[in-house]
């Protein structure tokens, strides 16, 4: 630790970057969670992580990498147990191959050709993975700091960036320029937005007031529980979840699971929402042998053949969409009813008014790192705004939409939506999140940009 400290460390004074030469990373990810090592996977599946690892510096905050805050919550993935085994099953390294007889790796094979794998599960199977390629960067020649905050990022004229980490074990402060940036801190759902969220025309806290609580807060271990509580002494209790996206449904799905059972009657949990609801299917055949034939040419992805491949629910929350839709015969849950805001704001109202807990499952925003130039000005981003962190090519963009040179985003909430070669239905709107992508194409596109970045260094 000492050596690296010495190796990297520059001095800074006043919030400046000090003008005197010091080695640079070409790059540093910040995050080392599902989807700083998606990076590390990308690498490896393409044969590439030797390469990627020199000049490498991954820093997390956590004394363990791979699974960040994943395996804390208590529901399934909408990612199956053998696209999580892909991390493994399609590498090159030799050494991450060999996790295949790891007992994680055997748990979450357990849960082949089921509805998901409980995260829970994963999270284990992830921290195996990330730990193995952490190995892997060390050999490489790369650096891996655990146990680090990152404080801040400084562009300098240059266009390095200079990252000021914190060691939480003792507080020592330091910084490590490079060239390449990637941020891959997750997302959180602020309560800031949730302040200013209007539903109906309404704003949401000022309407239901101590009855909101975030999807967030639900779905972690003990979230049930504390739902159970709230509800408790009510003989026919009434829960209202406002949203549209994966969460919302997987959040109707616990409560309903929920054991021991919450005395739901029929009607109890309504799913208010803006935007139909939409299966994912895997081939135009597949949804016309079921009888679904809601979508056009503009739903269907072109590179795939997949209908609502980025749009459609999977696996769990499909399967309930699937009942409240009636399709091929299904019979919805009488327990839940489903409400189009737009189609009637006024009964949207009331389903609020008369409910017991309202449950917000709005999407997450990213946990950008904050950024400033070389002159101390916070650098304002598009994320800050509401809109996509990144660009179609990973970019993290400025508040006029511009990307910023050498700075990538990936992971939850960073707002990427796949384009071109890389597939999707032309009618989404939305982001993508998903360990598949993040492994595959995703990452592939942040690797291969800074490998590239290196190639043109050396020829120049």
């Amino acid at each position: 630790m000492t050596k690296l400290r010495n190796l990297a460390k520059t001095t800074a004074a006043a919030g400046r970057i000090n003008a005197r030469p010091s080695p640079v990373a070409r790059l540093l990810i910040v995050g080392g969670g599902p989807a700083g090592t998606a990076l590390l996977t990308a690498a490896a599946k393409a044969g590439t992580l030797a390469d990627l690892s020199k000049g490498l510096v991954l820093v997390d905050r956590s004394d363990t990498l791979g699974s960040g805050r994943l395996g804390n919550y208590a529901i399934t993935s909408d990612t199956t147990a053998q696209t999580f085994l892909t991390a493994i099953e399609n590498t090159s390294e030799p050494s991450l191959a060999a996790l295949a007889d790891h007992s994680a790796a055997a748990a979450v094979g357990d849960w082949r050709d089921k509805l998901g794998v409980p995260l829970a599960t994963v999270g284990p199977y992830l921290s195996a993975t990330g730990e193995r390629l952490a190995t892997l960067v060390s050999g490489y020649g790369g650096k891996v700091l655990k146990g680090h905050d990152a404080l801040k990022a400084t562009r300098a004229t240059d266009g390095t960036w200079t990252i000021r980490l914190r060691c939480r074990s003792d507080d020592h402060e330091f910084d490590i320029r490079a060239e390449n940036l990637v941020i891959a801190t997750g997302g959180h759902q602020p309560l800031d937005r949730l302040v200013e969220q209007r539903v109906a025309g309404e704003r949401l806290t000022r309407r239901v007031g101590e009855k909101l609580l975030q999807s967030d807060e639900v779905l972690t271990l003990g979230g049930l529980d504390r739902v159970a509580d709230l509800l408790s002494g009510k003989r026919s209790p009434r829960v209202a979840v406002i949203g549209g996206s994966t969460s919302a449904l997987t959040t109707v799905g616990l409560l309903l699971r929920s054991r021991p059972g919450i005395p739901f009657g029929a009607g109890g949990v309504t799913l208010l929402h803006r935007r139909p609801l939409r299966p994912f299917y895997p081939s135009v055949e597949a949804a016309h042998a079921e009888g679904f034939s809601d979508f056009g040419a503009e739903d269907i992805c072109p590179v795939t053949g997949f209908v609502y491949r980025l749009g459609g629910f999977r696996l769990e929350a499909r399967e309930l969409v699937l009942r409240m839709l009636g399709i091929d015969g299904r019979a919805p849950d009488p327990r839940v009813r489903l409400h189009r805001i737009d189609e009637d704001e006024g009964q949207a109202l009331d389903i609020l008014d008369r409910a017991d807990l309202v449950i917000a499952a709005l999407g997450y925003r990213p946990r950008a790192l904050p950024l400033q130039d070389a002159s101390g000005q916070a650098i304002p981003l598009a994320a800050d705004c509401g809109d996509p962190m990144v660009d179609d090519l990973c970019r993290i963009v400025d508040a006029d939409g511009s990307p910023i040179p050498n700075l990538y985003g990936i992971g939850l909430a960073a707002g990427f939506v796949p384009s071109g070669a890389l597939g999707g239905e032309a009618s989404f709107r939305g982001q993508t999140n998903g360990l598949w992508f993040w492994q595959n194409d995703i990452g592939r596109l942040i690797v291969d940009a800074v490998l590239a970045d290196e190639k043109k260094a050396i020829a120049a």
